[in-house]
């Protein structure tokens, strides 16, 4: 790996810009510190791209024309200088999780929102309440539109806008809503007929993507688990079915808190954030890389105590699963409703958002928010049989790999439900 300095003055040390060279043999990278900041490579890199070349060049680094002392500069020369194991493909010194299959179990089981394109597709709830007074049918096709900026950063994650949605309904069953078809034929009609698509321009009432398979997919449930595409936290939110999940919101079908609980486990937060389409501070979270190749729990650990109460009344364990499965799949449950329960009510009570209630406490050892998430992380790993001390990517991975070879021989394995359905 080698740094290079496309402008460098010796005599006053001034360090542009460095670049980056990434290879597939061995090599090594440490954390340095300098005044003031901490280099990370997935600090450092930005804009990069996954490339499988054997040499992929970027701009990783830039003081935007500050003057680099003489010990940034060591410390610049001193991450291409040390060799570690080896660094994968996303420039991080840990397991290649690019080498991750998509499995077969997880596909259709975690949807991009729509995507409307045309703003006249937006209304105000007050536009809403006069349509519905003025005919009640109205209300089929006006919805609370959920975008990743409500998830994350509104109480409760409620939606503030509405949208017009005819799905894919032909242009007379749609014109049945006068008031609603009306304002769209105003608003967004003329905008469409000059889109160079011809799907866009003739079918200007619908959305670019109305995306049934999930409303068909999350219908049979009481609510579906949502994040945002693009966030900070990365925090799963359990929607109403009424919530319209826009194309910033990424939305898995379940209402099981059992699943919940995994999602929001630091399992699952660890591999999106090695599997995540950026190397910023916020996480990008893509249906295809984040979610498709995680493995689930294939069968948890028969070691966990009953949860409270529940005495000596569990049910036998279904063929070929193991004396206590059931005991932790609730367990998890329960302590995935109790996480939920306690978010809300805090969120309700403070008026706030989901990242600024994270921001507060995630970090404060004392918090119940806090205390609930390691108590979730231990039985989520007890799930997967794993131990504190594992690489947790390099465990992850290999059970992906395991469960796409036993797909590949036709044999079924679990995906998005709990192991004992």
């Amino acid at each position: 790996m080698a740094f290079l300095a496309s402008s460098f003055n010796k005599a006053r040390l001034r360090f542009n810009v460095c670049y980056i060279v990434q290879c597939r043999t061995p090599l090594k990278l440490h954390q340095p510190r300098i005044p003031g900041k901490q280099i990370t490579i997935a600090e450092a890199i930005a804009g990069i791209l996954r490339r499988p070349q054997q040499f992929v060049k970027h701009q990783v680094l830039s003081w935007d024309g500050t003057e680099a002392t003489q010990h940034q500069f060591e410390v610049i020369r001193a991450i291409a200088s040390l060799p570690v194991a080896y660094i994968n493909s996303s420039l991080k010194s840990n397991a290649d999780v690019s080498q991750a299959t998509r499995l077969k179990a997880n596909l259709n089981q975690c949807f991009q929102g729509v995507i409307p394109v045309g703003k006249g597709f937006i209304i105000d709830e007050q536009k809403v309440n006069q349509w519905i007074k003025a005919d009640s049918k109205n209300r089929d096709v006006l919805k609370l539109f959920s975008m990743g900026a409500n998830l994350a950063g509104n109480p409760n994650s409620l939606p503030e806008r509405w949208i017009i949605d005819f799905s894919d309904m032909p242009l007379e069953d749609a014109s049945d809503y006068k008031l609603p078809f009306e304002h769209i034929k105003l608003n967004v009609k003329p905008e469409r007929e000059q889109n160079r698509e011809a799907v866009m321009s003739e079918k200007w009432w619908r959305f670019k993507r109305t995306n049934e398979a999930i409303g068909k997919a999350i219908a049979p449930l009481s609510c579906y688990f949502a994040v945002p595409e693009v966030s900070k936290w990365a925090i799963f939110v359990p929607c109403p079915l009424d919530w319209l999940p826009g194309n910033k919101t990424k939305a898995v079908v379940s209402d099981d808190f059992y699943v919940f609980g995994v999602l929001t486990s630091n399992v699952h937060q660890t591999w999106m954030h090695a599997q995540k389409s950026t190397l910023e501070h916020r996480a990008a979270y893509t249906n295809n890389t984040c979610f498709e190749t995680f493995p689930f729990p294939q069968m948890p650990s028969p070691l966990a105590p009953l949860p409270a109460g529940e005495g000596n009344s569990r049910l036998p364990s279904p063929p070929g699963r193991r004396v206590g499965d059931e005991g932790l799949i609730q367990q998890i449950r329960a302590i995935a409703q109790d996480l939920h329960t306690y978010r809300s009510t805090q969120i309700e009570r403070k008026q706030w958002g989901i990242t600024k209630l994270y921001n507060e406490y995630f970090h404060e050892p004392t918090s119940q928010l806090f205390k609930l998430h390691a108590k979730l992380n231990q039985l989520v790993l007890q799930a997967y049989g794993f131990k504190p001390a594992d690489d947790l990517l390099k465990k992850l991975l290999t059970l992906n790999l395991e469960l796409a070879e036993k797909e590949n021989r036709g044999e079924a394995i679990v995906g998005l439900w709990a192991p004992t359905q």
